[in-house]
């Protein structure tokens, strides 16, 4: 079949592969490949102003800091709209992101009022100061009494007293006010009444206002800035202070404040922080200044100034930070894990399908260097979840290979030739293909708008990577497979069937030929009888299942992480030598008794706790008390010496209950998505729910296992679930369902083609048919989930244990309880139940 169309498409694949394994090849390839061989060095892809020349890494896997803030709706003036300023404030956020230089940083609205940050390479501390605060700069002047000649102070009691408001002139030619004082440590100002040299209260402020352009009264706040003027300059002696510019308006207010002011403090208030409050000596119009702050803070200030000021005052209710050396690990140890499961499959492919197996690893590497490719100039931000997804695509598109092969020997061992064998199988492949990646795009879609619900990007990473491997794998199959296969048609290479691992096996039952005279493949010898020994494997399925459910029931059915239960969990790596009981006895020096230590097999100890305070907390300007977090690392570090915080993570008790709602919700979400599909998708068939409804028990049955395994590891090894956990639960529920619709699909068509036969030959035949294509599928996947979970980074365990447990469940469920459940369903096998143990017959008399 080498015409000019299959020759064509060849040509087209080898340039898309040659030129997507340069746009993907990595800058330092040495981390990634075997050091024996001197590897180029990638350069990207660059056109014009457009340029990748690496792939965009998450924060698992850069390091930095994720936060999730929240409006506080309360702060907004009345009248005003929540969307409005919630979008100002992403805007503000955005302009002193690109003024600090964060690079690749993202930002995205959460719901109504909650922004969700990614902050490559910067600590939460930093992002809090830099970010977090409002950054509205307010003016304020002396408040005074009712006669305007006196000021007003509060004493230490509370107690309001007055001193007269009067200016003299010193001898240098500048003004000061005779009672009131300050000093160069603190802005505040002190009362002193006449005749007096001790300071008797603090001095009141109020909001400073004059006559705006409309006539009305205005307070003069940052708003009448020109921002883009505002900067960092010096005096004649190196003292750093912010260069004010305000605008025509604003410059009349402050020419109006400033000469009632004449010799009387005015104060310039931060976010209602007092930062500075200079003796008025001249009058101005528009130009001022802020003094006595550090370089650092003055710089920070000017450009937070420059930015504008919040519209909506901020909360940071979630915070995640990973150490970058912690991130660079794992990427290494995730993509070396990978490239082995990968390898791992390629080889059982070729050993298994011999040539077409060699044929589909090649399409093996089209479809990773396609989907790299598109990962790279989309691009798509990679995470540690997303890279997990990847290699798990890679099995999910031998999948579809394997379904069109085993479709082939089908038809090369029912006596078809090559050419009608390939397009007959690549044909009757399709419908099951279509329909399982179906359900793990509903999936996707579901696990997507899971994350998205409280800015979970590992999740949200996963997703999209599994959605688009799934996408790619179909072209792979498809158009990449055929074409290979097409094009060996009438080369030697192509003359022995046993070269495609199409020998016809004694015993087996072929494949139904449209003419044959047989009603049904599976009346031939080599059926497989599941259907009469379901009782067993239903009875199999309760003996899996009734420890875990018993796990279950004894409290805590699962052993929360920090994202169900709120807290703080923290992984802390110690330069010197020492013990968890060390941690945990210091930890309960500082006040936390609750919390928990684990050392982990890298020696880091994983810390968990209570929500700490001040974490959400944002920092007034100049020297601040330490947060909770900066007081337990600075304790640990002065016991144990130097220390590197990993991870770290802070979650509020209002996202934690979010988040387990939203779990349940993307759980049901994705059954019922799912199950309306298989009604759909089967509507042409006989009481097509059942076949739903079926699928979604076998989904139950995997769904309960994985839970009752995660329940028992929880009370036996301190297991916790996360969100990842949910994130392979769904996973494992697409997994489910794609392997029961295969099934279900080779019992469509041989319904369809063999009417009138009964349904329990019809799914012996259609299990032994499928049961190759199931067993070789998982194994395949298990072989790349091993690879990571022996091999990868440690972030992801708990997600691949789901996973791997998940893909032996539901091959098992697949073919042991959905499609038993269809034939005892049709048989009435719960019926007979139900009249055997509720209406048995009365015994007769005498007996």
């Amino acid at each position: 079949m080498r015409n000019r169309a299959n020759l064509l498409t060849f040509a087209l694949i080898v340039i898309l592969t040659v030129i997507a394994i340069i746009i993907v090849w990595p800058s330092n390839p040495d981390r990634y490949l075997p050091d024996f061989f001197p590897w180029p060095k990638g350069q990207g892809l660059q056109i014009g102003d457009f340029e990748r020349e690496t792939m965009r890494l998450g924060l698992d896997l850069k390091g930095g800091t994720y936060m999730l803030l929240e409006g506080d709706r309360a702060s907004l003036p009345a009248g005003a709209d929540l969307d409005d300023a919630m979008e100002g404030a992403r805007d503000v956020i955005e302009k002193r992101i690109n003024e600090f230089g964060v690079a690749e940083t993202e930002i995205q609205r959460q719901g109504s009022d909650r922004l969700a940050l990614q902050l490559p390479g910067i600590d939460p501390e930093e992002a809090r100061e830099k970010i977090g605060r409002t950054a509205l700069l307010s003016f304020y002047e002396p408040e005074r009494d009712e006669t305007g000649e006196n000021v007003v102070c509060t004493d230490a009691a509370g107690e309001t007293l007055t001193v007269p408001a009067d200016v003299v002139e010193t001898a240098d030619g500048s003004l000061r006010p005779t009672n009131l004082t300050t000093t160069v440590d603190s802005p505040e100002w002190q009362c002193i009444p006449t005749g007096s040299t001790v300071s008797t209260g603090t001095l009141n402020w109020i909001p400073a206002t004059g006559i705006g352009s409309d006539g009305q009264e205005k307070a003069l706040t940052g708003r009448f800035l020109r921002g883009r003027e505002t900067e960092v300059i010096f005096d004649a002696a190196g003292r750093p202070f912010v260069q004010l510019k305000f605008s025509s308006e604003g410059g009349d207010l402050f020419e109006q404040i400033t000469t009632r002011l004449l010799g009387l403090p005015m104060a310039i208030f931060l976010d209602e922080e007092l930062i500075s409050a200079p003796t008025v000596q001249d009058v101005l119009s528009t130009d001022s200044v802020i003094t006595g702050l550090e370089l650092d803070e003055a710089d920070t200030l000017s450009r937070q100034l420059r930015t504008g000021a919040m519209p909506i005052k901020l909360e940071v209710i979630q915070e995640t930070t990973v150490d970058a050396t912690l991130g660079d690990d794992s990427v290494r140890k995730t993509v070396q894990a990978g490239e082995i499961g990968i390898l791992a499959v390629i080889a059982f492919m070729i050993l298994y399908y011999r040539l077409a197996g060699a044929l589909a690893s090649t399409a093996l590497v089209t479809y990773t260097a396609v989907l790299l490719m598109i990962f790279k100039v989309i691009p798509v931000t990679l995470t540690l979840a997303g890279i997990a997804a990847f290699v798990l695509s890679v099995g999910m598109a031998v999948d579809a290979n394997i379904l069109i092969f085993e479709r082939m020997k089908e038809e090369l061992r029912a006596g078809r030739g090559l050419v009608t064998a390939i397009e007959t199988g690549f044909a009757r492949a399709w419908p099951s293909i279509r329909d399982s990646n179906v359900s793990t795009f509903i999936t996707c879609g579901i696990l997507w708008w899971f994350g998205d619900q409280f800015g979970a990007n590992l999740v949200k990473g996963f997703a999209l990577t599994l959605g688009i491997g799934v996408a790619v794998s179909m072209f792979s199959a498809i158009i990449v497979t055929r074409t290979f296969l097409r094009l060996l048609v009438g080369t030697p290479l192509a003359a022995p069937l046993g070269r495609l691992g199409a020998e016809a096996k004694a015993g087996m039952p072929g494949a139904p030929a449209q003419a044959s005279s047989s009603p049904l493949p599976g009346r031939r010898s080599g059926l497989l009888d599941f259907v009469h020994r379901r009782g067993w494997y239903f009875l199999l399925s309760v003996v899996i299942l009734v420890p875990g459910v018993i796990s279950l029931l004894i409290p805590p059915a699962l052993k929360p992480g920090v994202e169900f239960a709120s807290g703080t969990s923290m992984t802390v790596r110690f330069e010197e030598s020492v013990s968890a009981e060390d941690v945990r006895s210091a930890m309960a020096d500082i006040g936390r008794d609750e919390a928990r230590v684990q050392r982990t097999s890298e020696g880091d100890f994983i810390i968990r706790m209570g929500e700490l305070e001040g974490v959400a907390d944002v920092p007034p300007v100049g020297p601040a008390m330490p947060s909770e977090r900066e007081a337990i690392e600075n304790e640990l570090e002065d016991r144990f010496g130097p220390l590197t915080v990993r991870d770290f993570a802070s979650v509020s008790e209002i996202v934690s209950r979010e988040i387990a709602r939203d779990a349940t919700i993307a759980v049901v979400a994705a059954a019922v998505g799912i199950l309306l599909y298989i009604i759909w998708a089967f509507r042409h068939l006989p009481k097509p729910w059942r076949y739903g409804i079926c699928a979604i028990i076998a989904v139950l049955h995997d769904t309960l296992v994985i839970l009752g395994a995660f329940s028992i590891f929880g009370k036996v090894f301190g297991m916790e679930i996360n969100t990842m956990f949910i994130t392979g639960l769904l996973t494992i529920i697409g997994f489910s369902v794609h392997d029961t619709i295969v099934v279900f699909d080779r019992i469509r068509e041989n319904i369809t083609r063999n009417p009138g036969v009964e349904l329990p030959e019809i799914v012996n035949a259609s299990l032994t048919e499928t049961l190759a294509r199931s067993l070789n599928t998982s194994l395949t996947l298990i072989l790349t989930i091993g690879a990571l979970l022996l091999l990868g980074g440690v972030t992801i365990q708990s997600f691949l244990l789901v996973l791997l447990i998940g893909v032996v469940s539901g091959t098992y469920s697949s073919i042991f309880v959905a499609a038993q459940l269809l034939v005892s369903w049709e048989e009435g096998d719960v019926l007979r139940i139900f009249q055997r143990l509720f209406l048995r017959p009365a015994p007769a008399p005498g007996t």
